[in-house]
């Protein structure tokens, strides 16, 4: 499988991609103001916004990141339709809030139409969704300069470490660094944390491979069309998107679904490779964070 070198990475905090559908058609983004003005309700994760006389889905908020945006744009950018996501138009950064502009993707997710899915059909989709996956992994960073963190060397962002540790989440210079700062966390709360025992930290590999990783791949993430057979559309939600090791990706999917389900034992091992040595600590240090 060949490499693809994923730099530059824009760190613009507001950008307009230029060469996008959208601006073939319109001069300009809506501004942050529009979208607030359709807001019916606000939080720091308000409800996205739809414009579908513009073909456009807008998610904002103080607890959205660039980051989201500049993943969407190397995987476009680099894997062209081979890893299909919803194009990215741009991003703004107004005050504490970001605003992701993309495209507005068709369709109903695979966790919507599984239980109606014959088998086959569901085998079919995840065989594709392992060729999607693959064709992530061919994203490289700059051999020189490999770290641990999101795709434009800045913190991670992840639900599967406490949100209170977030703003100091990288990026980390190895793998090494990454594992001995998130087998400390459980750890803090403690009156003596060096005095607690830590039996599974020789457990994580410290020699594994950084790889781009989505972050989230539940089934509500995979967007399917409504034709017949279906076909994989979209693969959305990537604000947890970073590199990390190979290990982590099979890690949160089975994280974010029943352990023991069908899904979890039988499909996914269709989609992704299961690092099972892994299994045990990353509970356990999850687990012990209240995550």
């Amino acid at each position: 499988m060949s490499s693809i070198y994923a730099l530059p990475v824009l760190k613009d905090a507001n950008f307009d991609v230029q060469s996008s559908s959208f601006f073939q058609h319109y001069n300009q983004l809506p501004s942050p103001d529009k979208r607030r003005g359709v807001s019916t309700s606000y939080n720091a994760r308000p409800s996205p916004a739809v414009f579908e006389s513009m073909d456009l889905f807008v998610k904002w908020g103080s607890e959205m990141r660039i980051a989201e945006g500049q993943s969407l744009y190397v995987i476009r950018h680099y894997l062209k339709n081979a890893v299909p996501v919803p194009e990215i138009y741009g991003w703004r950064t107004d005050g504490d809030e970001v605003f992701l502009y993309m495209e507005a993707i068709s369709g109903r997710s695979l966790e919507q139409a599984w239980e109606e899915m014959e088998e086959n059909d569901r085998s079919r989709i995840c065989r594709e969704l392992r060729r999607i996956f693959d064709t992530v992994r061919q994203l490289k960073q700059d051999p020189t300069d490999m770290f641990i963190g999101s795709i434009a060397r800045g913190p991670l962002y992840d639900r599967a470490i406490s949100l209170q540790y977030i703003a100091e989440a990288g990026p980390f210079t190895s793998v090494k660094e990454f594992h001995d700062w998130f087998t400390s966390l459980y750890k803090r709360p403690m009156p003596d944390p060096h005095s607690v025992p830590d039996p599974f930290r020789q457990d994580l590999p410290d020699d594994s491979e950084i790889v781009f990783t989505h972050g989230d791949l539940h089934r509500s993430n995979v967007i399917l069309s409504l034709s017949n057979p279906s076909r994989v559309v979209a693969i959305i939600d990537w604000e947890q998107a970073g590199w990390l090791p190979a290990y982590w990706e099979d890690r949160k999917a089975h994280y974010t679904c029943d352990y023991f389900g069908e899904w979890s034992e039988k499909y996914l091992p269709m989609i992704l490779d299961q690092h099972k040595s892994t299994w045990d600590p990353w509970d356990y240090y999850t687990i012990s964070m209240g995550c």
